[in-house]
């Protein structure tokens, strides 16, 4: 019985060791202000009833790892349809030095219970024309329910955010 426990003990440092070598680093923390949370809960609700996407820019804060998302400014909804909205208008007016990013919603089922709660091959390709624009880094939602989103924020590595380079 003596031998087995060192042999357990290192058994459970090597799969300890492989499992903290195998996950990412942590992702930043999102916190909304109550202003930011009953824009998006409006935004949605408007989102729904029309049965489009919605689009809003968004402004925030980064302090240690915390994305404080502080404002949301909806946008008009021009040319959306139940899966996309144009998306020139929140990259020319979603951008730095008053807003951060952008949030959007996906309300078009994906599967029988939820729309999708990931960001498309069509967001990330926004994403990167705003990038392209702005040459700053960026923070991006995507509601896909009255209660849930999903964030992204580039440039935030433990907890410190790179300096941006503005474009205008």
């Amino acid at each position: 019985m003596r031998r087995a426990v060192p042999a357990l003990l290192v058994l459970s440092s090597l799969v300890s060791t492989a499992s903290s070598q195998s996950h990412p680093p942590p992702r930043p923390a999102f916190r909304f202000s109550p202003e930011a949370g009953r824009t998006l809960t409006r935004l949605w609700q408007t989102s729904v009833a029309a049965r489009q996407e919605r689009v809003a820019c968004l402004a925030s804060t980064v302090r240690n790892d915390t994305v404080f998302v502080s404002r949301i400014l909806p946008l008009e909804a021009e040319g959306a349809d139940s899966m996309g909205i144009g998306s020139s208008e929140s990259i020319r007016r979603c951008g730095p030095p008053e807003w951060s990013g952008t949030v959007h919603t996906h309300v078009a089922m994906y599967s029988d219970s939820l729309p999708s709660t990931l960001f498309s091959a069509q967001d990330r390709g926004v994403m990167r024309r705003w990038y392209q624009r702005w040459h700053s880094d960026g923070v991006f939602c995507l509601l896909y329910s009255a209660r849930d989103a999903h964030c992204e924020a580039d440039g935030v590595v433990g907890g410190l955010r790179s300096r941006p380079t503005i474009v205008r």
